[in-house]
């Protein structure tokens, strides 16, 4: 994989500093007293062990800052961790921290404020989504004040990578004890902004940290403006009323672009959107209607008409621009006779209603891609009835476990936040990531693709371990857990 695909595809975890600064003159750079910017969803919490999404954790960065930052290039830099070393056999991580930082209450950072971060990821008291992703960690070991050592239950490739997570990001150990669980509205991290209003479906508002220990940033106050209407944002831009527009609307991104004071940048992305179909429960337990619902809905027709190609049709189950994709041999391509062919084979039940779930403002178009998934499967017969939800109380009804869950057919996208495929495999089809352990809300389980997942992770070997990824890939994808809808763009538009 090389750099310029791998920068295309790169999910900027902080990306109003990248996005805003990383393109603005040098000479503007001190005029920036407040950069408002419009997100389409609330955040369900800024606890960063409990996100169960990147925007989410995007802002927890810019509170707690990372151990490491991956770059484009797929390379770590020193954050609060200046280096890590790994035994020989893979099984020992020594990480030494940043000397003389501490978090935004005056707290000092130290070994015991990341073994208690990590204790705390790992506790299974606390409901953690993405702990799959350190599942791993045997054990976490102070050595002395400023170094840990990460004792793990097996070799696992891309563990360095993961200490660049959100999930791994330290919280200070007195606002823990101030707080406790509310903490997630609470957040004290030693990052380069500190938190100072939350006004829950409005605003998230973020100062400056003065006491910050790398390159102070130059925008004094970060204003999140809470805006699920695609359109409304994408006005706001253009009158002024924000500067920064988090994925607008994609019919009007070539007219953003001819605009004279607006910038856009689209790379690929490595989130994939799907509409889950309930593995376990109601008519998508069989998996003739799940591939029937694939082949049902064209995807071309969505990334083009729908999505006016702010993004691509998937052809594997993870994006492109991680280490582990593989293309399908076998394409889903639009054929709504082979669709019904497939629910006649299956007894389908023309007659009951399929329920369908949506959130509004988290993706690209999210409500109306529902809506024209409901369309084709209308087409072919399936009657539905589709509900649209704001984020946080949509999340919730993704937690439930299979026997409380309503969700049979349902709009989902997941971002892995490492370029590896297990983030994506791993994260969202072995069994032990089922809610509510997890974010796997399709529910899929399959034993031998488990066995498959479990063996990619303890293989070292490059080569071997995308062949195991392959088979893995091959397997989930006939087996249909979801219908496999398409890879979004990052698209943000900002006032130049």
């Amino acid at each position: 994989m090389n750099s310029k695909r791998m920068f295309k595809g790169f999910f900027i975890s902080i990306f109003v500093i990248v996005c805003v600064l990383g393109f603005m003159p040098l000479q503007s750079w001190a005029q920036i007293k407040e950069l408002r910017i419009g997100i389409g969803i609330d955040a369900d919490t800024l606890n960063p062990q409990e996100h169960t999404t990147t925007l989410c954790q995007n802002l927890s960065d810019l509170i707690q800052d990372n151990y490491f930052f991956q770059t484009p290039e797929n390379k770590l830099e020193p954050r609060l961790a200046t280096k890590y070393e790994v035994s020989k056999d893979g099984l020992t991580y020594t990480l030494h921290l940043r000397k003389g930082i501490k978090f935004s209450d005056g707290t000092p950072f130290d070994a015991k404020a990341a073994k208690l971060t990590f204790d705390r990821a790992l506790d299974p008291k606390m409901r953690v989504s993405l702990r799959f992703a350190i599942a791993m960690i045997k054990e976490v070991r102070i050595v002395d004040d400023y170094t840990i050592q990460i004792e793990l239950k097996y070799p696992f490739a891309p563990f360095a990578p993961t200490l660049s997570m959100t999930l791994t990001s330290p919280i200070s150990p007195a606002a823990i004890e101030k707080y406790g669980d509310d903490v997630r509205q609470n957040p004290v991290g030693a990052g380069p902004y500190i938190l100072k209003e939350w006004v829950k479906g409005d605003r998230i508002v973020m100062v400056r940290n003065e006491n910050y220990y790398g390159k102070k940033p130059t925008v004094e106050k970060l204003t999140f403006k809470i805006i699920p209407e695609d359109a409304t944002r994408e006005a706001m831009l253009r009158t002024g009323q924000i500067d920064v527009c988090y994925k607008p609307l994609p019919s009007n991104v070539a007219a953003l672009k001819a605009a004279p004071n607006i910038t856009v940048e689209m790379p690929l992305d490595t989130r994939t959107i799907f509409m889950g179909l309930n593995y376990k429960k109601g008519v998508t337990t069989n998996k003739l209607v799940r591939q029937a619902f694939n082949y049902a809905v064209d995807k071309k027709a969505i990334c083009s008409k729908i999505l006016f190609d702010t993004a691509v049709p998937m052809e594997g189950p993870v994006s492109s621009i991680l280490f582990g994709y593989h293309k399908m041999a076998n394409q889903y391509d639009y054929n709504p006779e082979k669709a019904k062919e497939l629910l006649k084979k299956a007894n389908f039940d023309f007659n009951q209603t399929v329920n369908m779930r949506t959130p509004q403002g988290r993706y690209l178009f999210d409500k109306q891609v529902s809506e024209a998934v409901q369309a084709y499967l209308q087409a072919i017969g399936v009657k539905t009835e589709l509900r649209t939800y704001d984020w946080p109380t949509y999340v919730a009804g993704l937690l439930k476990p299979i026997e409380e869950t309503e969700l049979e057919v349902f709009l989902l996208g997941w971002g892995p936040l490492i370029l590896d495929a297990d983030m994506g495999l791993y994260g969202q089809f072995h069994s032990s990531v089922n809610p509510p352990a997890g974010l796997g809300a399709a529910h899929y389980s399959n034993p031998e693709y488990d066995k498959l997942m479990d063996a990619s992770r303890l293989e070292q070997n490059p080569k071997k371990r995308l062949e195991i990824l392959k088979k893995a890939s091959e397997m989930v994808w006939d087996d249909c857990p979801w219908i496999w809808l398409h890879v979004e763009k990052f698209v943000i538009a900002y006032s130049k």
